[in-house]
């Protein structure tokens, strides 16, 4: 197969039609500008060197080791312009961690960082922040824990207060089945996705703590009405929005897709719910 014969895995919407912009010229259109001139070979499928081979799709290879390097370089010290992240520190740490993994890195010799790190973000109310001294968040709880079962050990999972952790997320339940994502925050899929992974990574009950408000609507356990709240979440269109009324999303499929596979075998806990899936 020659280089004219090789399938493009990039729709031609893509790479071939004029690039829609606006007449309206700032400092951040210009970067996105350079930053779509420098992907475009990419996605174009066209050689960027004399050596590098395309593969079947029309692509470069992956640049393995570079790819390593960058990893390792992202769990290192960050400039201070990432100020604006420091939220996000659990997730930048699951990112990398992540990418190691799927290159067959071994991610266990960041254990001690990776614990050091995130004890300091874990609130006594359960839970774990985006930062030192922010509040528990359901997404910054997920990644803090799917870190710790990357590095794996003892230490690691000790490191989680599994009953505060159990009693915060009962706060989080609610009484239509979904979860908030964080005390007083928005309720939507990701909340009740994240809370899922949670309570299996960790073999948390599934019994509601006593305490939680969600008893007083009738619910008795995480999983009582999660998966009726899911289905309302599927809009006219076919698609599966945040919370029930809103806009289908991509992200949001995923998460209530994920999450009712969670809750037991696809092809019943999908099928049950899922306008469609039955076809």
């Amino acid at each position: 197969m020659n280089q004219r014969e090789v399938h493009r895995g990039i729709p031609p919407l893509f790479t071939q039609l004029p690039l829609v912009q606006d007449s309206l010229l700032t400092e951040t259109t210009k970067l996105q500008n350079e930053t779509v001139d420098k992907c475009l070979p990419f996605l174009r499928g066209s050689q960027t060197s004399q050596n590098e081979t395309l593969n079947r799709f029309g692509l470069p290879a992956l640049k393995r080791d570079e790819h390593i390097a960058f990893l390792y370089d992202s769990l290192e010290d960050y400039p201070g312009s990432f100020v604006g992240l420091d939220a996000s520190r659990p997730w930048l740490i699951y990112w990398a961690l992540t990418g190691l993994t799927l290159l067959g890195e071994d991610a266990s010799k960041f254990r001690y960082r990776v614990t050091s790190t995130l004890n300091p973000m874990q609130n006594p109310t359960g839970g774990f922040g985006g930062g030192h001294g922010q509040m528990s968040h359901c997404a910054s709880s997920y990644a803090a824990v799917l870190s710790l079962a990357m590095v794996g050990g003892e230490e690691a999972f000790q490191l989680i207060d599994r009953k505060a952790m159990w009693r915060w997320l009962g706060r989080l339940k609610q009484g239509d089945g979904g979860f908030r994502v964080c005390e007083g925050g928005e309720e939507d899929v990701r909340g009740a996705y994240c809370a899922m992974v949670i309570i299996s990574l960790l073999d948390l009950p599934l019994t509601l703590p006593l305490e939680s408000e969600a008893r007083q609507y009738g619910l008795e356990s995480f999983t009582s009405g999660l998966s009726e709240y899911l289905a309302r979440c599927q809009t006219f269109e076919g698609g599966i929005s945040g919370s029930p009324g809103a806009e289908a999303h991509g992200a949001y499929a995923f998460c209530a897709l994920a999450c009712l596979c969670i809750l037991g075998k696809p092809d019943t806990t999908i099928s049950g719910r899922v306008r469609g899936t039955d076809q």
